[in-house]
């Protein structure tokens, strides 16, 4: 009887120290986990989002015949904001591309604001006025608006470029007519307070002048917004997610119309366009102060890291010290050696992925 309350005692007392004998890692976590994500409407594409959060819109159709014409119909659109709450306090919004008509199409029968075939007659912008009018569109309540940083993105209009250029490799390959572009993208980094909160948001868009076919339109146009007190510890989480997006085969091979060809060619564009991402953003002069002054740039570093699980090589963001996988695809991002996932989200079949070794 003496030893099982002797016992009981030891119990209580390791109990009540616990909190001190333990790895302060154990009564909590300081990483990001992110879990894999379909997009919601027709499951598009998947993407890594922070565990938890809420998403709105995602893939929409343009009917021709109610807007006046095809333009704006023959691919589909997507429109969609994932946040962290209701209130979006930090989200990330990836913006549908548009198509506009040139002023003067038509033989200038057509004014600007005027519809042309499905799409609004516009004075082309270059990408820096684009971010302006996108963000007081989206903003119209915003107040003491100071803009950090607003140029252009010259790593970014290359990959767009590149991209352009590969898809007319590919038209050429199948005896199809090239399309003549020019293209611009920029920056910009925008503090502003918005129902009592001072935010810091990042944006980036590009422009896309087709200029033959007297249209033009936006391009990878996204923005990632968090409270400035909580945006160091987000800021890494736009390039996750912007770099974590794969196009679903079974929905390219639909949108495409059941034209396997077309398929496959779509597929071997959008691969194509992130190997150009990494390349640019693992050997271009343009450093990470681009846009930022806080070490922070749309294209962030990026290192190459063995998949524990398939042995395969990934590139990803080098803004965290240690990256977890587990084989489903959720990814725990963390600066603390001694934070291993398994234990502190009840999660099975997380393992480190270690970089390549050179």
């Amino acid at each position: 009887m003496k030893k099982r309350s002797a016992y009981n005692s030891i119990r209580v007392i390791l109990f009540l120290l616990l909190p001190f004998i333990l790895p302060a890692a154990v009564q909590g976590y300081e990483g990001i986990l992110f879990t894999k994500v379909y997009e919601p409407n027709e499951r598009a594409f998947s993407i890594l989002v922070p565990k938890g959060w809420q998403s709105q819109g995602g893939i929409f159709r343009i009917n021709a015949l109610q807007v006046g014409g095809p333009l704006n119909a023959m691919e589909a659109k997507c429109d969609l904001l994932f946040k962290s709450d209701e209130a979006g306090r930090v989200a990330f919004h990836i913006y549908p591309d548009i198509i506009y008509a040139h002023v003067g199409i038509g033989g200038g029968l057509f004014p600007s604001g005027s519809n042309y075939q499905g799409a609004e007659v516009k004075q082309i912008m270059d990408a820096q006025t684009f971010l302006k009018a996108l963000f007081t569109y989206y903003h119209p309540y915003a107040s003491n608006i100071t803009v950090l940083k607003l140029h252009r993105l010259p790593g970014e209009k290359q990959s767009i470029d590149q991209g352009l250029a590969y898809m007319n490799r590919l038209f050429v390959q199948m005896g199809l007519p090239q399309m003549t572009f020019q293209s611009d993208a920029a920056g910009a980094v925008v503090e502003y307070t918005e129902n009592g909160i001072r935010y810091r948001e990042v944006l980036t868009t590009g422009i896309v002048d087709m200029r033959a076919a007297l249209t033009w339109k936006n391009t990878r146009t996204l923005s990632f917004r968090a409270p400035i007190e909580s945006f160091d510890r987000w800021k890494a989480a736009m390039d996750v997610m912007r770099f974590s997006i794969r196009f679903n085969p079974d929905w390219v091979l639909q949108e495409a119309k059941g034209q396997r060809q077309r398929a496959e060619i779509v597929l071997k564009v959008y691969e194509r366009i992130r190997q150009i991402d990494r390349e640019i953003a693992r050997k271009s002069s343009i450093n990470r102060e681009e846009i930022m002054n806080d070490n922070y740039l749309v294209l962030t570093g990026q290192e190459e890291y063995v998949n524990p699980h398939t042995g395969e090589i990934e590139t990803d963001t080098d803004a965290f010290r240690f990256r977890w996988k587990t084989p489903q695809g959720d990814i725990y991002y963390t600066n603390r050696e001694d934070e291993d996932p398994n234990v502190f989200l009840h999660y099975t079949g997380f393992k480190r992925t270690e970089i390549r070794k050179r």
